[in-house]
């Protein structure tokens, strides 16, 4: 099986780690996704844990996935920039710009008709500000990358202290989950007013949250993708030796107190949930580093080799996991929302993410791109590109 995956042509100077950390995000951000899909829109809480079985998923969900992997998503952003615009032309920073709109506009109607939690409108808004970076040093992208950071955790810290001596939890995205929740078990239409209703609050709730760390890993990205870290990775064993002991040492532990915080913790002022999500966020990037480290060292692997394809066509992916996911279990679809136990629900998801994964290899056999990938290039570049692989091997030797 990994021959067939390694053998697969790909796009003429493309690069296969970052396909592979594309591909193994989508498998965390479903499961992080998961529970505002299929259980509540308050996320994961106590309230998510009947069994045993519920508690050791959402201790690993919690620990392992929640703000890690849409971070790691957002290092490959600000890698792939450094890719994309090779040559600082007027032309290609307008597809750039077009891309950006683009994804923004992807972002709401995802937002609005699948997923309130949507992340797409986030980098487009915080891909401009990138843009500022892009004709600067690399010492400059990590400085300011040093400072979103802090800025992050200072933001974080402010969210613990205003919630000493709160009585109700303020760990979730919505002020009024049970609203949100009515409105899912009913119409399509339902559904999406509801979420309409909801999604500038959402929004302020990313922007506050998750902005300033998101853009430090879009920085660490760009400098990345200039030094050439994920084209070859075996050049940097000692910095992966470096990110895997830091999330060893530190990431995995400040994981697991989250963890226990969020879900198992005795306090029904929601102090401790708040507290968890903040140590959680707050060192997210540590153990995102380390995924990106375990990654690069076992880029060869026959596992690594699998999640490539879905990597090369990850929005269509991340798109394509909310849309399955939303037609499971929201009232106009299977109607299973609130139905299942935790366990159940990330049984589904976890073979949702397996069939997009087998669906990316068999596209990619027939087509050059994703169709979500396609369309947002034609868009990009402001013309019908080719997707079938082969009128695209005819326009290289054309």
């Amino acid at each position: 099986m990994s021959g067939s995956f390694q053998t697969l042509s790909l796009p003429c100077g493309r690069q296969q780690l970052p396909d592979q950390l594309r591909g193994l995000a989508l498998l965390g951000i479903i499961f992080v996704n998961l529970p505002f899909l299929a259980l509540s829109n308050d996320g994961l809480s106590a309230a998510s844990i009947t069994s045993v079985g519920d508690g050791v998923v959402g201790f690993l969900i919690v620990a392992l996935a929640q703000g890690k992997f849409y971070l790691l998503f957002a290092f490959l952003f600000g890698y792939s920039l450094t890719l994309i615009l090779r040559k600082r032309t007027s032309d290609g920073m307008h597809r750039y710009r077009r891309r950006l709109v683009g994804l923004a506009v992807l972002g709401l109607l995802h937002a609005v008709f699948f997923f309130i939690g949507d992340i797409l409108f986030s980098y487009a808004i915080l891909g401009v500000i990138l843009l500022w970076f892009v004709t600067r040093s690399t010492k400059t992208a990590l400085i300011g990358a040093a400072v979103s950071y802090t800025v992050g955790l200072l933001v974080l810290v402010a969210l613990v202290v205003i919630s000493i001596g709160a009585t109700t939890s303020a760990g979730g995205i919505i002020s009024d989950p049970g609203a949100l929740n009515r409105a899912i078990e009913g119409t399509f239409i339902d559904a999406a007013s509801a979420r309409l209703t909801v999604l500038p609050e959402a929004l302020i709730f990313q922007s506050i949250l998750n902005w300033a760390p998101a853009l430090a890993m879009f920085l660490l990205g760009l400098a990345a993708g200039r030094a050439g870290v994920l084209a070859e990775p075996e050049r940097y064993r000692k910095l992966w030796r470096w990110l895997l002991g830091g999330a060893v040492l530190i990431g995995l532990p400040a994981g697991a107190f989250s963890a226990w915080l969020v879900l198992f913790a005795d306090d029904p002022t929601g102090f401790s949930r708040v507290l968890g999500v903040a140590i959680g966020f707050g060192t997210a990037p540590i153990l995102s580093g380390g995924y990106v480290a375990v990654a690069a060292m076992t880029t060869t692997s026959r596992v690594a080799a699998l999640t490539a394809p879905a990597g090369r066509m990850s929005l269509t992916g991340y798109l394509g996991e909310s849309v399955i996911l939303a037609a499971i279990f929201s009232g106009w679809g299977l109607g299973l929302f609130g139905e299942l136990t935790l366990v159940g629900a990330a049984a589904v998801a976890f073979a949702v993410w397996l069939g997009l994964e087998i669906f990316a290899k068999v596209w990619l056999s027939y087509f050059a791109f994703g169709p979500m990938e396609w369309l947002l290039r034609c868009w990009s570049n402001a013309q019908w590109m080719p997707l079938r692989r082969a009128d695209m091997d005819t326009k290289r030797l054309s």
